[in-house]
Parts: structure tokens; C-alpha cells; sequence
């Protein structure tokens, strides 16, 4: 099931109100109540691939008691490995079976041998890089004495399990959400106001914008052969857009629907292209996996407290591991390589930037124009397709625009909309509490902003047969 669905439309009132009204006072009852209504939720799409969660779930649980209990460092040891083969396991066959059995083909191929090596027909279960992450955190943080074990197995299936946030993110710590489980819940106006309003504008930001982008990107990028000159440049750069209102999208929406049930996620995102470097750039870019690679693979590898190179070794390694977390090809390994470069060679440069441009205007640009190329390897499909875009990138045939998806109007309004965006995100980034600010205005303001975005999502809303983006950019990860 996802966010922009009818299904959903139905589903989420109903999981609300019935929520509320039966399953608010005791929390056994209601973190029941939940894992059954995220199983439905996830098992909407296919239900056999819910005994994935279900073993990691009973895996991670018991093992996490056990590491707990243990005294022997080198039982504890065993154990960790037991939950990460476990959940690892799961991910690497679903996910780079295929990819790794065609590499190593290929890599016999070179050398004048093609091996003949069957692929599996696999189903890539959804969300399961980013359910597999969550879990996975809480065994490491029992087993680096950062948490305790939970006692409560219906608490912690739900924090597995939870729907809102299952499928994408937020990555969620079980010392942050898992508590949650245990807390009395009482609705009250400013829970629901908040998180409605942070659904109805991620709802915007996907339905109006993401969406209507998608159709000028797709096209450029099904028709590589023809394309070329501006509307190859503006495909870059709509992409690069694209991926970050699309994610921020269902990240807002996870994080309002979250609310309304009294419950709070961490922040996904935080204005990533205003960055003026890219070590800021991944500060504020989907927080909750940077942070993750951080803790439990950046410092174990020793962080930046063995020396430059050991420390641009270890950023080169957490870099083409998210890469490769992001989808079984070299196009993504490419991807995450490019951006640690960007980190370890291109920040010196933007730091002299900096000096000179106290508003790090020029350099905000320079890490998004990077940022953007880069992503030239993340949306083609192919490495032959990705150096196809690059070659045709150049501001020539202004006039064939209009021949991608979006007709004049269409394209000058979509500019408009990241206009505004840019805008809006700015003010943001200067009023910090521009929520706590609009709350306070007149009703009559407030109830006619909620009208306007609740008309444009209808009215504006990017529909139509053919249209193959309705499903968020991140499911396939």
C-alpha cells in the first residue's frame, strides 16, 4: 500500500478513528493493534514476503536478550553474527543475488571465458533495506551497551513493524522510537493540526511537484538516443529536485501520520541543498542512513581518529556501501564513489569559497550542480546510458523543450513551483520555528492556507493514464 493511493485514503481514517477510540488507554492492546494494522499495510502488497519482517523480528528480539544477558565477550560476539547473517542474509539474496552472479560473469568474460550461470527471478520485497537497518540497530546498540533489551515482544514488533515509516524511512533508533511503544497516548488538537498539515504538504510537495517533474524526466530519459542539448541539462537538474521532494515527500507524510497517532520520528531532512558543503550536504540529506553508516560503520572503522588517509579510506568505504545499499548495480557503487570525492577533495575548495562568500551562495550551488551530475549514474539504468546523458549534456535545441512530457505552460509552471519551493525553504532556513509562528496567526489565515493546499493537490495534482511515478522514488531501496 502506498501513501498516494485510494487504499491508503481508506485505510489511514479508518486505523485512526478506530485507533483512537478503543486502543489509546493501554499499551499492549493498542502495540497489537498496531502490528496488525502495519502487517495489513505492508501485506497489501504482497503478503507472503511479511514472514521476512516476522523472523528478522523473533531473530533480533531474542538475540537481543541473549547479548544482554551473556557475559562472555566472545558469545556476545557469536550472537551479533547470528542477527546480522540473519538479516544480512535476507538482503543480500533478495537483493544482490542476481547482481553478483552477473558480476562475477562478467568478470570472467574479460577474460575470454563466459561462464554459463543461472539468475534467480527474484522479487525485491519493499522497504526491506530500510526495515532491515532499523532492527539491525538495535542489536548493535544492546551490543555496544548503548540500550537495553525490551521485555515487551508486542512493543517491539510494532517498532519493527511500524506502518507509517516501514517501507522508507526514517531509519528509526530503538532508543528513540521503541519507548514510544510504552507512553500513554491522549489526542489532542495540537497533535493532530501538526501532523495533518505536514501530511497535507508532503502530499503537495509528491502529488503537484515530484510527480509533474517525473513527467518531463522520464521521457529525456526513455529516449536517450534523440534527446540531447537543454532538455538533457533540465532533466539533470529536474531529477535532482525530483529525488529530493519525492523523498522528502514520503518522509513528511510518514512523520504526520506518525503524529496523529502520537508518536514521533526523527527528522529525515533538513533543507540539504542550502548546504555550503558537502560534508553539511549529508548532515542534512536523508539523516536518519548517514547517521546510521556513521555509528555503526564509520567510527567502528576508526572515524577520523587514525589519520588523514585511514580517515579518507574510511569515507571511500561508508560511501560505496551506501551506494550499493541503494540498488544492486555499479551505476549506484559509481554514484557513492563520486560523492566521497566530492567530500574528501572538493570540500577544501568550498571551504576557500566560503571565505570569500559570507551567504555561500556560490557555494551551495557547486555542491548542487555535483550533487545533480552525480545523480546522473542513481536515475539511468545502465553505465552506457549514464556516459550517453553526460555526452549530450550541453545547451543546444532550446526548442525541443516542449517535445518531453510538459508543453510550455506546464514547464514554466513546474520551474515556478521549485521556485517557490527554494523560497519557501529559505525562509525556513531563517525563521527556525515558522510553524510556532503561523499557529499564532488568525483562524481565518490559517484555515484558508489549509484549503489552498488541500485545492492544489486536487486541482494541481499531476494524473493521468501513463503516468508510471505514483509510487514513491524510494521503494525500490
Amino acid at each position: 500500500m502506498i501513501f498516494n493511493s485510494i487504499e491508503f485514503g481508506i485505510f489511514f481514517p479508518l486505523v485512526f478513528i478506530i485507533y483512537w477510540l478503543f486502543f489509546n488507554k493501554k499499551d499492549r492492546p493498542r502495540n497489537i493493534y498496531l502490528i496488525v494494522v502495519s502487517y495489513v499495510f505492508y501485506g497489501w502488497w504482497d503478503w507472503r514476503f511479511l514472514s521476512l519482517i516476522i523472523i528478522s523480528s523473533f531473530v533480533d528480539y531474542i538475540v537481543g536478550q541473549k547479548i544482554f544477558d551473556e557475559e562472555n565477550h566472545q558469545k556476545k560476539r557469536w550472537l551479533l553474527v547470528v542477527s546480522l547473517c540473519v538479516n544480512l542474509g535476507f538482503l543480500g539474496f533478495f537483493k544482490y543475488f542476481n547482481f553478483f552472479i552477473d558480476s562475477f560473469a562478467e568478470t570472467f568474460s574479460l577474460f575470454g571465458h563466459t561462464p554459463h550461470i543461472s539468475t534467480l527471478n527474484i522479487i525485491l520485497p519493499v522497504g526491506i533495506s530500510f526495515y532491515t537497518f532499523q532492527t539491525l540497530s538495535y542489536t548493535l546498540d544492546i551490543y555496544y551497551k548503548k540500550s537495553e533489551p525490551t521485555k515487551d515482544v508486542f512493543a517491539f514488533f510494532a517498532f519493527v513493524s511500524f506502518f507509517p515509516q516501514l517501507v522508507a524511512g526514517p531509519i528509526e533508533r530503538a532508543k528513540h522510537l521503541l519507548p514510544q511503544f510504552k507512553e500513554e497516548k491522549k489526542l489532542n488538537y495540537e497533535i493532530l493540526r501538526s501532523g495533518l498539515l505536514l501530511m497535507a504538504w508532503g502530499f503537495f510537495k509528491k502529488i503537484v511537484i515530484a510527480d509533474r517533474l517525473a513527467r518531463f524526466i522520464d521521457p529525456v530519459y526513455s529516449n536517450l538516443d534523440n534527446a540531447t542539448g537543454l532538455p538533457v541539462v533540465l532533466a539533470v537538474i529536474f531529477f535532482a529536485f525530483q529525488l529530493y521532494i519525492d523523498f522528502s515527500a514520503y518522509s513528511d507524510i510518514a512523520i504526520g501520520a506518525s503524529k496523529t497517532l502520537g508518536f514521533d520520528l526523527c527528522q529525515n531532512f533538513n533543507h540539504p541543498y542550502l548546504s555550503p558543503s558537502f560534508s553539511n550536504f549529508w548532515k542534512r540529506w536523508h539523516i536518519s542512513l548517514s547517521s546510521w553508516f556513521q555509528d555503526y560503520l564509520y567510527i567502528p572503522l576508526g572515524g577520523n581518529r587514525k589519520g588523514k588517509w585511514k580517515t579518507k579510506q574510511n569515507i571511500m568505504i561508508v560511501f560505496l556501501l551506501s551506494g550499493l545499499w541503494h540498488g544492486a548495480s555499479w551505476n549506484f557503487v559509481i554514484w557513492g564513489a563520486l560523492n566521497g570525492c566530492f567530500l574528501i577533495f572538493l570540500d577544501g575548495i568550498i571551504s576557500k569559497i566560503n571565505k570569500f562568500d559570507k551567504r555561500h551562495i556560490l557555494a551551495s550551488i557547486l555542491v548542487f550542480s555535483s550533487w545533480a551530475l552525480s545523480l546522473i549514474f542513481f536515475r539511468s539504468d545502465t553505465f552506457h546510458d549514464a556516459m550517453t546523458m553526460f555526452t549530450n549534456l550541453n545547451f543546444s535545441n532550446p526548442e525541443t523543450l516542449y517535445n518531453y512530457g510538459l508543453g510550455k505552460l506546464e514547464l514554466n509552471f513546474s520551474i515556478g513551483l521549485l521556485c517557490f519551493l527554494i523560497i519557501f525553504e529559505i525562509i525556513q532556513e531563517r525563521k527556525k520555528n515558522l510553524y510556532g509562528w503561523f499557529v499564532t496567526k488568525p483562524l481565518v489565515l490559517r484555515w484558508s492556507l489549509y484549503l489552498i493546499i488541500a485545492l492544489s493537490i486536487i486541482m494541481l495534482g499531476s494524473y493521468g493514464v501513463g503516468l508510471n511515478d505514483s509510487n514513491f522514488i524510494y521503494f525500490q531501496f
